[in-house]
């Protein structure tokens, strides 16, 4: 049952009306507080489904049926591009003084390997030794010249012996042996039969071994270095000292994926190691374009349009996914394939883009949900997050930059003040807390002893003062509520299970914040009404969503600009938790591919749209 105070804030907006739009519902109580699915006066366990997922099916069809505009001569500068980064990261892997030390490294073992392989099918004496046969010439030959050689006759040694040559050579030699052999008599356990045998297959078994042993010795010239061989991007990690981020679920060993790959990359300041870091992201980031991206532009563009498929809810946060392509893996703005991909993506003939995506969007609503002051400071209080954990982490050498403090809410600001004005010293302690932050706010635990940047100290004072709130928040209400539960309520309805919370506390605390990107669909569902209300159907398409971002053909129209970006932002900004003390906010570019958007303010006139329009 709701207690009265939830009764009241829910309101009528709650009562099970699966005509009502999921964006009137909005705001609810926060997800600990309320759950619809139980606490209604009378329980409905399908409320999410009813009152969202189901409204947004109809907005995912009509999303996959619009598709991407596709710029195939951009496609071509695409697949030109990864020809060329992959060429570059060839050569900067080759020149890399460590990639040259492992290289080096791994000779030995390469040479063992090669030679290994070449006689493996080396053979034993005991292969060759077969039984006399006196009818066999060539056993008659080398057991006859063996014995010759025996007995001081070298002179007398042949090529091939018959029976009659030897019958010849004993006229004059009287040989017993020689006169056994002529006279066929058994011979198989005679000495000197064997010995013949056994030289037989001494010069056998030379012919077949030899040039195995000989090929064995040629010295090893090593393949180029692979990255994308996780064999030996792992050893060659193993070779560096540097501790693994990450293990297979399989096998338990190291993995080095693009997500390790990236983190590691954030937190090294050695420039050799950075120098093949680069690469080795640029290697990746180029596999994933050729099978992911172009591969989906070659298969499925038709006519110019790229219809690809939208899985709702296909990750475990209840984030959409996509395959044909899979644009969740479309890389970050830093990567060298950041804009040349995004230059694939064009408006039709008589529309423009409009993109909008919400700010910061986790980090607010881990503010709201946890309540922490730290957190809700950086954006009700002016904070900036970077310099404040800097502050938080290495007090003492943030005070030989900024001088003695007590208060680190004011040194914060004082180091962001020394950032803006481009105090490079102040800039690289600020830097260098960005990495550490990633980690540390997806559950990351101290690993100085291997290496790592995260000392025990760092983390105590991001769980303790930085933001005590939050790890609050997990360990007092997400952990145990799983525990006792079996699973965690993210909002609305929805639930996350687990089988395992301690386990899965990470994936349970990270989906709280993650779902929230379901604001995304909502506006979506939204604006697709206003759209149709308004006769803008034809002039107003959502062609895709990524995360947080929303992306819009829209009529090359200034009037019709203006209606979208006065009517979607504040569908985006709506409060959506009551009580909440962060609001979103979110702004909107223009532009005619999504490599070229130019931000559009809030509220923008008309005469800044068609100056924007015209400068397109």
């Amino acid at each position: 049952m709701v207690n009265a105070v939830n009764q009241q804030i829910i309101g009528e907006n709650l009562v099970s009306n699966i005509s009502i739009r999921p964006w009137n519902r909005l705001p609810m109580p926060h997800p600990k507080d309320f759950d619809p699915s139980i606490d209604l006066d009378e329980p409905e366990p399908d409320f999410f489904y009813n009152n969202f997922v189901k409204h947004f099916i109809p907005d995912t069809i009509q999303m996959m049926d619009t598709g991407l505009n596709i710029d195939q001569d951009a496609v071509e500068e695409l697949r030109s591009t990864v020809d060329q980064v992959l060429k570059s990261v060839e050569e900067n892997l080759k020149t890399n003084p460590l990639v040259q030390a492992f290289q080096t490294s791994r000779l030995p073992t390469a040479q063992k390997e090669y030679a290994d392989k070449c006689t493996q099918s080396v053979r034993t004496l005991d292969h060759y030794i077969k039984p006399f046969k006196d009818t066999d010439v060539i056993h008659r030959t080398w057991v006859v010249n063996t014995y010759l050689n025996k007995i001081g006759k070298s002179a007398d040694v042949k090529d091939k012996w018959t029976l009659k040559h030897l019958k010849t050579l004993n006229i004059f030699l009287k040989d017993n042996f020689i006169s056994a052999l002529c006279e066929k008599r058994r011979l198989t356990d005679n000495t000197n039969v064997k010995e013949g045998m056994v030289e037989l297959a001494k010069y056998k078994l030379d012919l077949w071994n030899r040039p195995r042993w000989e090929a064995s010795k040629k010295p090893v010239t090593l393949d180029p270095f692979n990255p994308g061989s996780n064999k030996q991007v792992k050893e060659f990690f193993e070779f560096m000292g540097v501790p693994p981020k990450a293990f297979s679920k399989d096998t338990g060993e190291a993995s080095w994926g693009r997500d390790q790959l990236e983190e590691l990359f954030k937190e090294t300041t050695d420039k050799d190691l950075l120098g093949v870091l680069q690469p080795m992201l640029d290697y990746s980031s180029s596999s994933i374009i050729k099978t992911n991206f172009i591969k989906a532009f070659d298969k499925f563009t038709i006519d110019g349009v790229l219809h690809g498929n939208v899985k709702l809810f296909g990750c475990k946060s209840f984030r959409p996914s996509s395959n044909s392509p899979n644009l969740l893996n479309s890389p970050s703005t830093g990567s060298i394939y950041a804009k040349p991909l995004k230059k694939c993506f064009i408006a039709p003939d008589g529309y423009v883009i409009y993109a909008v995506d919400y700010n910061a969007v986790e980090d607010r609503v881990i503010a709201n949900l946890s309540g922490d002051k730290n957190k809700i400071g950086v954006f009700t209080g002016g904070l900036d997050g970077h310099s404040l954990a800097a502050v938080f982490y290495r007090p003492e050498e943030a005070k030989l930059i900024i001088g003695d403090f007590t208060d680190k809410i004011e040194a914060s600001v004082k180091l962001k003040k020394l950032v803006d004005e481009g105090n490079k010293v102040a800039m690289e302690f600020r830097q260098n807390s960005k990495a550490i932050s990633f980690g540390l706010a997806y559950g990351k635990y101290p690993d100085e002893s291997s290496g790592g940047a995260i000392t025990q100290e760092i983390f105590d004072n991001y769980h303790n003062e930085l933001y005590p709130g939050i790890t609050a928040y997990r360990e007092k209400y997400v952990l145990p509520t799983a525990k006792k539960q079996g699973y965690i309520h993210l909002g609305l309805g929805c639930r996350l299970h687990t089988s395992s919370p301690s386990d899965h506390i990470r994936t349970l605390h990270n989906a709280t914040c993650q779902f929230w990107s379901i604001l995304t669909l909502i506006a979506v569902n939204e604006l697709n009404y206003q759209v149709e209300k308004n006769n803008l159907s034809d002039d107003i398409k959502v062609h895709s969503t990524i995360y947080d971002s929303i992306y819009i053909y829209v009529r090359k129209n200034a009037e019709i600009i203006k209606w979208l970006n006065d009517t979607l932002v504040p569908i985006m900004n709506v409060d959506y938790m009551t009580e909440a003390k962060v609001p979103n906010e979110c702004v909107g570019e223009l532009g005619t591919s999504w490599a070229s958007l130019d931000r559009l303010e809030n509220n923008a006139s008309i005469e800044n749209i068609k100056l924007l329009l015209a400068n397109l």
